[in-house]
């Protein structure tokens, strides 16, 4: 298969004005694309007071473009076969569009009037602010989205782009108008900074071609600063005890900062996760505390790492008689992938079948966009993904531990227990 047609490669070109252009062939036999536009607005970038402003201009931007309104909107992309959706991470706002490459070139433009057009009217603000206050309640009230909040709180310091979730408060969502929205959308759905990805049949040339409509019509090229990311240090409170009576679970989350996306242990400590609770079935939180133990409704764990930095967490649900038994558990599995090589046997299990999860995702459209949107984002090669499994096959064990002791730092991390805590 030649790199043209192979979906483990992404082509890419930055164009004078700063907008990148990447492509990757699709899946052989599939007749979809997807297309994703990645911008600099993530709610790290929110003002001061207008906490939750990224969060609701994501969730205005599908509520119309143009002369079309919500409705009319939604029908002409489903006419299509299409599907548009949006997410609002701490870094970016990503919008994408997929549906049958018969219909790509017009929903792609489609695509591009949500982007350079969007209505982002007062109505539309007003409902879409109540979808947020709604987030916030579950937040607040829910214990694993309650849990984690107060876990990134306890981790990262006042001003963190990683410390909040983006929902803001509703003060501060109260205080955004109409004209808060219009600007953060100019300053920060910009070229320069700015990536048009495309998985579909055309050639780099083409998709080129096929972006010319996104020429000109940026308000602004030069993408915002990025937002002062100061250090992550100890935890106040190691640990924190939230009271929720009436749940019906208790969640534990255990936890710190983590390295970028960028550094060179990435793969090292993506791996020791994946051992201590990434792969499903096959983690240690899993068999240990799930599987042999019976002790929890889930137990698994997270590494995310992103262009600032990122997190870590083991986490667990389980009843409120159980808790300390599953937090002694969780707790003595972080220090032992951090303290003791992974034996050979056991990390080539995990290893393989991580490996064999690559082919399955290349097999969808969707499955395969996600992973070119990784690549394109964190500037990774393009041949990243046909690498991969061998640069996974080289680590050794020892190497393994020694990411998991800088990526899990437990001198910085902390535990947030959430739920009906008391027992009886």
């Amino acid at each position: 298969m030649t790199p043209r047609a192979d979906p483990r490669w992404v082509e890419r070109s930055t164009r004078a004005d700063g907008l990148t252009i990447a492509r990757q062939a699709p899946p052989p036999s599939v007749e979809s694309f997807a297309a994703t536009f990645i911008a600099p607005a993530g709610h790290a970038y929110d003002p001061d007071g207008k906490e939750g402003l990224a969060a609701l201009t994501s969730l205005l931007l599908p509520s119309g473009a143009g002369r079309r309104d919500r409705r009319v909107l939604a029908r002409e992309i489903d006419r299509l076969g299409g599907a548009l959706a949006v997410r609002c991470e701490p870094e970016t706002i990503e919008l994408s569009i997929r549906g049958p490459t018969s219909a790509l070139e017009r929903l792609l433009a489609l695509l591009a009037d949500v982007v350079f057009e969007p209505r982002l009217g007062a109505s539309d603000l007003e409902r879409v602010r109540r979808q947020l206050f709604e987030r916030q309640r579950r937040e607040r009230t829910q214990p694993d989205s309650r849990a984690e909040l107060e876990l990134f709180r306890s981790i990262f310091p006042q001003g963190h782009p990683y410390r909040e979730s983006g929902s803001g408060t509703r003060s501060s969502v109260e205080r955004i108008g109409p004209t808060e929205v219009r600007r953060f959308h100019r300053d920060h759905f910009t070229s320069e900074g700015g990536y048009l990805v495309i998985t579909a049949p055309p050639s780099l040339d083409r998709v080129e071609r096929l972006a010319g409509q996104w020429r000109g019509r940026f308000a602004r090229e030069r993408a915002p600063a990025s937002p002062s990311v100061p250090p992550a240090r100890p935890a106040r409170d190691r640990r924190r005890t939230i009271e929720m009576p009436g749940r019906s679970q208790v969640e534990i989350r255990y936890g710190g900062s983590t390295i970028a996306r960028s550094d060179e242990r990435f793969d090292a400590a993506e791996l020791a996760n994946e051992v201590l609770g990434g792969r499903p079935l096959l983690s240690r939180l899993f068999q240990r505390i799930r599987e042999r133990g019976g002790l929890a409704y889930h137990s698994s764990s997270e590494f995310e790492a992103m262009r600032w930095g990122g997190h870590w967490l083991a986490q667990a649900g389980t009843g409120s008689d159980r808790t300390e038994r599953v937090l002694v558990l969780l707790t003595a599995e972080v220090e032992r992938i951090r303290n003791h090589s992974v034996p050979d046997r056991e990390l080539d299990r995990v290893r393989e079948s991580w490996i064999g999860s690559l082919p399955l995702a290349l097999d969808t459209t969707t499955g395969a966009h996600a992973l070119a949107v990784d690549v394109v984002y964190h500037g990774l090669e393009g041949d990243h993904m046909v690498h991969w499994p061998a640069r996974l096959r080289a680590i050794p064990s020892r190497t393994v531990r020694d990411a998991a002791v800088d990526a899990m730092d437990t001198s910085r991390s902390a535990v947030v227990v959430a739920g009906p805590t008391q027992v009886g």
